[in-house]
């Protein structure tokens, strides 16, 4: 009963299904979002994800990643996508405690349309 309380009640975050722990995370997103593509660039992009130290490294690895994807499916996919990866970027950014949301760039500034 004492637990019932308002204050007691646990606070969720309003992201549903990130548990964030690790930039591997972060890695494995950017995998999961170009898995249906067979490319060269697919593979060159793995090795500039592998030497990734930061997410800075990564965010700026989103423009590659947006026109493999665009070139395989529809930029519409493409924007849905990369949506998708910045969420978790950004909600990264925001809970660990190692990085500063200020390393990030901007929105206007990280994808040309």
């Amino acid at each position: 009963m004492f637990f019932n309380l308002p204050w007691f009640k646990s606070r969720k975050t309003s992201y549903h299904d990130t548990q964030v722990l690790e930039l591997d995370f972060l890695v494995d997103e950017f995998h999961a979002a170009m898995a249906d593509i067979q490319d060269p660039m697919r593979t060159r992009l793995h090795a500039a994800l592998i030497s990734c130290q930061s997410p800075k490294d990564l965010w700026f690895l989103r423009g590659k990643l947006f026109n493999l994807i665009s070139k395989h499916h529809c930029e519409h996919e493409a924007h849905q996508r990369v949506a998708r990866l910045d969420q978790k970027l950004r909600f990264f950014v925001e809970h660990h405690p190692d990085y500063d949301a200020e390393e990030l760039p901007s929105s206007p500034m990280a994808l040309l349309h």
